[in-house]
Order: structure tokens, then sequence, then C-alpha cells
């Protein structure tokens, strides 16, 4: 074998290689899609589109043309978003051309039963508490399989600031106990006692 012919049985070798190697390797260019937190326990999502009231959307926006531009809106929806600060709006989380569906922000169809990766695009931190436990809800009990409930159970995803709300009343008094008097404080910050004392 001459050297010329060893030179591209070489090269030959390395372009097959080179080119195992390209197809192996992932295309840096494609957004990574997200598949979950390493670690994290299995879990299933109390399904909620059955409970809304204008699904499917598409009932209506069918016969609409498509308008992405930002507007006031005048119709049956939350005219005001309350969420982001004024740097969101129906289209940062609804599909533009298929309305029964929400769009990640790599324009990935979520559907609406999957909310909480439409929520995690912007509140990574709040959605890995969630993904492990430590926020949110779940079904039944804490051991045994997991069932959760959608970020868009508790959190109205237009305005998902959590409202004030008045606490239950107390619970009832078991059979031959009576209720104590509550205790009354005087004073109810704390800092309103420190205060007194260096005055004194």
């Amino acid at each position: 074998m001459n050297s010329m012919t060893l030179q591209c049985l070489v090269c030959v070798m390395c372009l097959v290689v080179l080119q195992a190697q390209a197809e192996e390797a992932p295309d840096v260019r494609q957004p990574l899609r997200f598949e979950g937190y390493p670690g994290a326990p299995e879990f299933e999502v109390v399904p909620r589109k059955d409970e809304l009231f204008f699904y499917p959307c598409a009932q209506c926006h069918e016969t609409m043309e498509p308008n992405p531009e930002i507007r006031t809106l005048n119709t049956m929806h939350d005219a005001e978003i309350e969420h982001g600060r004024g740097r969101i709006w129906c289209l940062s989380c609804h599909n533009l051309e298929n309305r029964n569906y929400l769009n990640t922000l790599l324009n990935e169809l979520v559907d609406f039963d999957e909310a909480h990766l439409v929520c995690g695009g912007c509140h990574a931190n709040r959605h890995k508490d969630w993904y492990f436990g430590a926020h949110g809800k779940r079904v039944a009990s804490w051991q045994g399989d997991r069932t959760l409930y959608n970020c868009t159970h508790c959190h109205n995803a237009h305005s998902p600031a959590i409202q004030p709300r008045a606490p239950k009343p107390a619970p009832p008094v078991r059979a031959g106990l009576e209720r104590q008097p509550g205790i009354q404080h005087e004073k109810s910050a704390v800092w309103d006692t420190h205060v007194e004392r260096e005055e004194q």
C-alpha cells in the first residue's frame, strides 16, 4: 500500500468518525425542551379544562381573524391583565393560531391541563418547588402516588396574586368541653412593646 492510498484511507476514516460525532451531537441552535427536573418524583396533574367556562376557545375564535396587535380588549374576557407588570399580554401565553392551546416561551403548544409548563417558563423557582412538593396543593395525602393541582387551580392566570380572604370560623368545641376565651393582647405589634420598654 503506497503512502497516497494510506492517506486517503485515513481521510475516509476521519470523515466517518466526524460524521458519526455530528449525528450524535445535539443541534446547539435548537432550544432545549423542558422535560422535568432531575430527581423529581413522578406525578399526574388534575385535569382542569372541563371546568373552564370559555373552553374550547375555538368555539368563538375559529370565526375570528387572528390579531397579534397588543390592544385593549372589548370582550367577555378579562380586559386588564394584572400579571407581569405590563410586560405580557394574551399571546404571551395563548397560541395565536390554535386557541385551544397555550404557548411556551419556545412557541411549543401546551394543553390547558399542562398549564404549569407555561407558568414555569417565567416562574422557574416556584415551578421547581411545585415539582418537588414545596409549593402548591396535592390531592389526598402526602404519601403514595402524587396527583397535583395545576398552578391555575389556585392562581387566576390573568391576576395570579392570591387575594386576601376572611378566616374560617373556629372549629366546634368537642363534647364536654367549653370554649375558652381568647387572649387579648394590649399591643398587636411586637415593636410597640419594645418602644414602650425603651421609653421607661
